[in-house]
Order: structure tokens, then C-alpha cells, then sequence
């Protein structure tokens, strides 16, 4: 379901996400639009996931995001895949493989943890052709808790919520100062 908000700016009403994912909408940026009837107040409601904050799109309007689904890899300084994190090998999503001829494969997705065990009669085989990173920060979650980062596979879009020490170490740039101001503001509402 699309949840909808005026935009504060212009008074223009927007898409700002589909049911929890705030596709189109930044956490910093939730007093900035108005609810309409039948869609949630982002202001008020707990358990979002929210839009990353890029610096590439600080110019963009709130509605008007082109990559709705953006993430950012995580990995190490030294380009290594970010395969420490806690990401669960026994809780897999599932990507499902097409050819031309119309014939769909559906099979288990281990987040670049391990390939899938396919057995079958007709000797089906499954093997690496290079391996790519797998994990990435897609948003951040504001719960009872404070506000958490989510980190998913980019292939099987399957997310889990961290914490922040935990991914630190596989996030740089801009995007990594951004994030700790995050989680400085949830050790303020921690400690008070």
C-alpha cells in the first residue's frame, strides 16, 4: 500500500513510501510533510525504515528520489566484503532465476555466506561464476529503542536490523559522518 503526504514547501501531496519503507523520505525530514487521511504521520509513528542520507541527493525534493531502493555496500577499508557481520546463514531469502524460454528457478539465498544446496535428479549444479558483495545499509529504523540502522542482501532484499558499532567499521565517506549523527542522537535518548 503508497503512503502518501503533503510536502510542506509547496503543498503538493507526494509519495513518500510503501507501507514501513519510507522510499522517498529522509528520517531528517519527516516534520517537513503532512499526513493525509488513510496514509501514517512519518512524524509520529515508530518502526519505519527510512531513506539513507546521500549527499548526492540533498537537493532533491522530497516525492522526487529516481533510485527508490538505494543502499550502500558495506565493506572494509581495504575493499574486503563485510562478512563479520552478524547476518544469519539459517534465516535465507530467496532469488528466484528466469530464462528467455520462460522457465523460472526460485532458490534459497545465503547472503554471499555460502551457495545454495540444490539437489535434483536431472544433476542441477550450482557454483560461483565471481563472487560479488552481497551486503548493504538500506535504511534506518526508528524503534523504542532509538533509531537503528538495517542492513540487507542486495540480491534477495532480505533486511535485519543492527546496530551501529557493528557496521561502522564497513561504512566510509560522507555517508558514514551522516550515520554516526544517527547514532549520537540515539546515546542521547538512551542516556536521558
Amino acid at each position: 500500500m503508497g503512503e502518501y503526504a503533503i510536502r510542506n514547501s509547496d503543498d503538493q501531496e507526494v509519495k513518500i513510501g510503501t507501507c514501513e519503507d519510507m522510499y522517498y523520505l529522509r528520517y531528517e525530514d519527516r516534520a517537513k510533510v503532512r499526513k493525509l487521511s488513510n496514509s501514517l504521520d512519518p512524524s509520529h509513528e515508530l518502526n519505519l525504515r527510512f531513506r539513507l542520507p546521500f549527499a548526492d541527493e540533498d537537493n532533491v525534493r522530497i516525492g522526487e528520489y529516481e533510485n527508490y531502493d538505494r543502499g550502500e555496500r558495506l565493506y572494509t577499508k581495504d575493499d574486503t566484503y563485510a562478512l563479520d557481520l552478524r547476518v544469519p546463514v539459517d534465516d535465507p531469502g530467496t532469488i528466484q532465476m528466469h530464462h528467455e524460454s520462460g522457465v523460472l528457478i526460485n532458490i534459497p539465498c545465503h547472503h554471499g555466506r555460502k551457495l545454495p544446496e540444490v539437489t535434483g535428479e536431472n544433476g542441477v549444479k550450482v557454483f560461483w561464476n565471481g563472487k560479488s558483495w552481497a551486503l548493504e545499509i538500506s535504511s534506518i529504523k526508528n524503534t523504542e529503542d532509538g533509531i537503528k540502522p538495517v542492513i540487507r542482501c542486495r540480491f534477495c532484499k532480505h533486511a535485519w536490523r543492527a546496530d551501529w558499532a557493528e557496521i561502522f567499521p564497513y561504512v566510509n565517506g560522507e555517508l558514514r559522518a551522516r550515520l554516526r549523527e544517527y547514532a549520537e542522537a540515539e546515546s542521547k535518548e538512551i542516556a536521558a
